[in-house]
């Protein structure tokens, strides 16, 4: 501060890194749809089912 006034100055960073929760798997899982099914997306520590589906014709 001096007779001129006074300067302000702000800056922001922000760093981000490419992260999941669960390592993945080293191949992929190959998995066939070719008839109708249900799946559950499951919560792994309560149990819960956090949504359920189902696939009626999987063309």
């Amino acid at each position: 501060m001096d007779e001129k006034g006074t300067e302000a100055a702000a800056a922001t960073a922000v760093v981000m890194a490419e992260r999941t929760s669960l390592p993945r798997p080293e191949k992929p899982i190959e998995v066939r749809v070719d008839r109708p099914f249900l799946f559950a997306i499951m919560d792994t520590r309560s149990q819960s089912a956090l949504f359920l589906g189902r696939v009626t014709d999987p063309r």
